[in-house]
C-alpha cells in the first residue's frame, strides 16, 4: 500500500550518525587578536571569502588590530597550507550580522579572476568544509538569495558566499566559483561514494519522460550539472519522469533527490521511490534545501533495473522540478529469507499452479518437484527444477495424473548466491477422466484409393487417433501388425480425407479420442469400409454406420446394379468412377 509522507523541509542532515567523518586537514595555528570569545548562537553556516591579495599579505592583515577584520581559516593559493587565526568556538569579525552562527574561510585569490579556482586551492577548501559539516551538522547546501538591503538582513543557513550577506559591497567569491561542484565534492567527502552507487541526472540515460511536458531549464541556481527539467502542477497526474538506476548488487539503498529550490515549486512535489518490497510517496517541499542532495530514505532494491523513483506533477503551483536523483549504497543484502504462503492448486489432472509470497532481497526463484521427499531432498531421481526468475507464480504443466508430488520454492540473491528453502509441501493430482466414446462415425468412399471418415467431435477430447487395418486382428493388434496404419488428429478434428489405399480392398477401421488427463483411450467397436476397383469378385463399396456391417449390393432405386456400372465404366472409359453408397 502506497503512503504518503509530508517532509516539509526535509533535508540531509550529515551527522556522525549517518555519514563517515572526513579526516581533519593540517592546519597551522596563527592567532589573530581580532575576534569576540564565545558564541550567542549554534554555528549553522560556513561563508566563503576570497582574500582580494595574497596570501601572506592577506594573514597579516587579518592579525592587525587596526585592520579590525579576521577569519577563522586562510587556505594558500596551492592550497597547500591552511592557517588558522580564530578559534572556532570564537567569533571572527568576517561577515557583520552573520559572525555569531558562521565560520569564515578565506581564499587567497581574488573574486573576478577565474585562476583563483585551481585545482590546488579548492581541494583544500572541499577537504576543509567537509570537515567543518560534519563537525557542527551544517548542511550540505546552498541557499538561493541574498539581504535585500542593510535593513533586511538576509537569512539562509548551510554553504553561503560573503555577496549574500553584503551585497552592497562585496561580490566574493565570485561568478567564477562553481557552487554546484562545491556542494558535490563536499558531499562526497561526507559520503564517500561507493562503486554501487548511482547517480542519474535528467540527461543520462536512466532518466525518461513517461508522460506530459517537461521543459528544459539551466537559470536556477543549485542544479545539479547544466540544466534541470521541469512541469506545470496540475490537480491530477498529467505529466510524469522516472529515474531508473541499474543497480549492481541487491540490498539497502538511500534514495535522495537534487533540485534548484525556488518559491514558484511546490512544496510537496510527490517523488514515489519502487523498491523490492512495495511503494512509498515522499513529498518534499521544493521552495527550500535546493543545491543539495535531499533524502527520501532507505529502502530495500533487487539487483538490475527493475525499481525506480517518479516524480508526478500533482502538487501545489507553480512547477515540480525533476533533477538528479542518487541511488546510495548503504549496505549489502542479507541472504533471502524462506518464502512464505506457500500454495498448490491443480488446474486439471496434469498441470499445478505454484504460489507464494514476495522474499525481501530476493532477485529471483527456483521451483522444484519431485515424486518422493527423498528425491526432492536429494535433487536424485524423479527431481526436477525451473528458474522462474522474479515472480511469485509458475505454472507446471504435463505431470503425472493420479501422482502426489512434494515440491519447494527457494528464493537467492547476487549477493553470494545465497538460498533460502522452504519446507516442502505436497500434493496430489487427480486420475483424470478419459473422454466418451466418439459417436457419428461415417466413412464414404472418395474413389479406388481414398476414404473420407468423419464423426463428432467429443468432449473432453485432446486429440483422436484413427486406425485401420486390413483384418479385425492387424486392427486390434495395432502397432507393428502387417497392414496396421493409424493417424493423429487434432481436438477440433472432425473429418479426414485417408488417400493411397489398395483399390477393391476392405479396410477395418476404428477411432478413438483421448486426453493428456485421463491418461486413457475411449475405443469404439471397429467398422469395415471396401475400396471401389480392383477384380470383379470384389463386393461394391461399404458404408460404416458405428456397428461394422454393410449391405453388400445396390438398391433398384438407385437404378443400377454393380455389373451394369463395370460395363459401363469400361465402355465409357472411366477408370475411377467416385460413387457415393449411403
Amino acid at each position: 500500500m502506497k503512503k504518503a509522507i509530508l517532509l516539509a523541509g526535509l533535508f540531509c542532515l550529515f551527522s556522525n550518525s549517518l555519514f563517515s567523518q572526513p579526516s581533519q586537514p593540517n592546519i597551522i595555528w596563527d592567532p589573530s587578536p581580532n575576534y569576540t570569545g564565545g558564541r550567542t548562537a549554534t554555528i549553522d553556516t560556513i561563508v566563503i571569502h576570497t582574500t582580494e591579495g595574497g596570501y601572506s599579505g592577506a594573514v597579516g592583515w587579518l592579525k592587525n588590530p587596526a585592520s579590525g577584520a579576521s577569519a577563522h581559516y586562510v587556505i594558500k593559493e596551492n592550497g597547500t597550507e591552511i592557517k588558522q587565526l580564530v578559534s572556532n568556538g570564537d567569533r571572527a569579525w568576517h561577515a557583520t550580522y552573520y559572525n555569531s552562527r558562521s565560520i569564515g574561510i578565506e581564499c587567497a585569490g581574488y573574486a573576478g579572476q577565474a585562476g583563483t579556482w585551481t585545482q590546488g586551492i579548492l581541494p583544500a577548501l572541499y577537504d576543509l568544509v567537509a570537515w567543518l559539516c560534519y563537525t557542527y551538522n551544517v548542511q550540505v547546501v546552498h541557499p538561493a538569495g541574498q539581504a535585500a538591503s542593510q535593513s533586511s538582513p538576509y537569512s539562509g543557513t548551510g554553504l553561503i558566499g560573503h555577496y549574500q550577506v553584503q551585497p552592497w559591497n562585496r561580490s566574493d567569491p565570485g561568478a567564477y566559483f562553481d557552487w554546484n561542484l562545491f556542494i558535490t565534492e563536499v558531499q562526497n567527502r561526507l559520503s564517500p561514494s561507493s562503486p554501487n552507487d548511482r547517480i542519474i541526472d535528467n540527461i543520462d540515460p536512466g532518466f525518461s519522460v513517461l508522460s506530459g511536458s517537461w521543459n528544459t531549464g539551466s537559470s536556477a541556481t543549485g542544479k545539479y550539472g547544466t540544466d534541470y527539467r521541469f512541469a506545470n502542477s496540475a490537480g491530477g497526474v498529467t505529466a510524469a519522469c522516472e529515474w531508473r538506476p541499474n543497480l549492481p548488487v541487491a540490498g539497502d539503498y538511500e534514495v535522495e533527490v537534487y533540485y534548484p529550490e525556488g518559491t514558484n515549486r511546490g512544496d510537496n512535489a510527490p517523488f514515489t521511490v519502487h523498491h523490492a518490497s512495495g511503494t512509498q510517496t515522499v513529498a518534499v517541499n521544493q521552495q527550500v534545501n535546493g543545491g543539495g542532495w535531499v533524502s527520501l530514505g532507505t529502502y530495500p532494491f533487487f539487483s538490475g533495473s527493475s525499481r525506480y523513483v517518479k516524480l508526478e506533477n500533482n502538487a501545489n503551483p507553480s512547477v515540480v522540478i525533476g533533477d538528479a536523483a542518487r541511488f546510495r549504497f548503504v549496505s549489502a543484502a542479507p541472504p533471502a529469507p524462506a518464502p512464505t504462503g506457500l500454495a498448490a492448486a491443480a488446474l486439471n489432472s496434469t498441470d499445478v499452479r505454484f504460489d507464494w509470497n514476495w522474499s525481501s532481497y530476493a532477485d529471483a526463484y527456483w521451483v522444484d518437484i519431485a515424486e518422493s521427499a527423498a528425491d526432492l531432498s536429494g535433487a536424485t531421481g524423479t527431481f526436477q527444477n525451473v528458474h522462474v526468475g522474479r515472480t511469485n507464480t509458475h505454472t507446471w504443466t504435463g505431470l503425472t495424473p493420479g501422482q502426489t508430488y512434494f515440491w519447494r520454492v527457494f528464493a537467492y540473491n547476487t549477493q553470494g548466491g545465497n538460498h533460502a528453502m522452504p519446507s516442502p509441501a505436497s500434493f496430489t493430482l487427480s486420475a483424470g477422466s478419459p473422454p466418451s466414446v466418439p459417436t457419428g462415425l461415417v466413412a464414404t468412399v472418395l474413389g479406388d484409393t481414398s476414404i473420407n471418415f468423419t464423426w463428432n467431435s467429443t468432449a473432453g477430447a485432446n486429440g483422436y487417433w484413427l486406425d485401420i487395418a486390413e483384418s479385425p486382428a492387424d486392427l486390434l493388434a495395432g502397432v507393428g501388425a502387417p497392414t496396421f496404419q493409424n493417424f493423429s488428429l487434432g481436438a477440433a478434428a472432425t473429418t479426414y480425407d485417408w488417400t493411397g489405399l489398395t483399390p477393391g480392398t476392405t479396410y477395418f477401421w476404428r477411432l478413438f479420442a483421448y486426453n493428456t488427463s485421463g491418461g486413457v483411450h475411449a475405443y469404439p467397436a471397429q467398422n469395415s469400409v471396401t475400396t471401389t476397383g480392383g477384380s470383379s469378385g470384389h463386393n461394391p463399396p461399404s458404408v460404416g454406420g458405428g456397428n461394422g456391417s454393410g449391405s453388400g449390393d445396390c438398391s433398384t432405386s438407385e437404378g443400377c446394379s454393380w455389373l451394369l456400372l463395370s460395363a459401363l465404366s469400361a465402355l465409357l472409359g472411366v477408370a475411377g468412377l467416385r460413387r457415393r453408397i449411403s
